[in-house]
């Protein structure tokens, strides 16, 4: 099932943006509800925030409480929900990063109905490899990991060592190589940015001057055999989102 809220004071937009977003979840026979909020304030005190959304299109200029202060709030519940902003202008993109906005929709009468199901299919796409495991075995015995809570992977001497995400950052490890693991992992969005270094390019924050900044506050270094690479998958991933 996927739960989208729509939150525009436009009824024309809202409406619309509603129409779209159902004829896309019928064609695709996805299990879903829509629920319509004529502004972030409604929203936010009508709504448990943080687990009843998977998605929500959020109008930028709003009265009373605009998109990104309702962002603001949103990621303060929660950080999974998909936040997507539709507005009929793009000079918010850089203060849409603070709040981790997937992708702007700009309310264009001859675009946004092709940028809405592009939006959708980008999105569901890391939905569906969210739910997918990776099965690693320990000294101590087997560890099924979701792929979206594995942040990096290390080479320390011997070890390959596992970082995941699970209230805080736990750390496991076991003995082998470091290439092993990358060919396990390559195809779900992981990426190679040092001799010592595998990272999920979906938590890597910012790409510079030979570092990965990632979204918890690690920074890891950057060889320069693989900075093209790690720079060209992270301007991709900022694109498709």
């Amino acid at each position: 099932m996927i739960h989208i809220a729509i939150c525009d004071d436009e009824k024309y937009f809202r409406l619309w943006e509603e129409r779209l977003v159902l004829e896309y979840m019928e064609k695709h026979q996805y299990s879903y509800t829509i629920d319509t909020y004529t502004s972030g304030r409604e929203m936010l005190d009508m709504a448990d925030i943080s687990g009843k959304y998977d998605i929500i299109f959020l109008d930028i200029n709003m009265e009373e409480m605009d998109g990104l202060e309702t962002a603001r709030h949103i990621r303060q519940i929660s950080g999974k929900v998909f936040i997507v902003f539709v507005t009929a202008y793009i000079t918010y993109v850089l203060e849409g990063y603070k709040v981790n906005a997937v992708r702007y929709l700009l309310k264009e009468e001859h675009s946004l109905e092709n940028a809405l199901k592009e939006c959708l299919d980008a999105v569901i796409a890391q939905m569906d490899a969210e739910k997918k495991i990776y099965e690693i075995y320990f000294p101590n015995g087997k560890k099924s990991v979701s792929i979206d809570a594995l942040l990096y992977v290390e080479s320390r001497l011997h070890k390959v060592l596992f970082f995941i995400m699970d209230e805080g950052i736990k750390e496991y490890y076991k003995y082998g190589r470091l290439d092993e693991v990358e060919q396990e992992l390559k195809s779900y969005g992981f990426i190679r940015i040092h001799q010592s270094y595998l990272v999920n390019i979906k938590y890597v924050k910012n790409v510079e001057r030979y570092t990965a900044s990632l979204e918890n506050g690690t920074a890891l270094g950057i060889s320069k055999k693989y900075y093209k690479d790690i720079e060209k998958a992270f301007i991709i991933r900022k694109g498709e989102l």
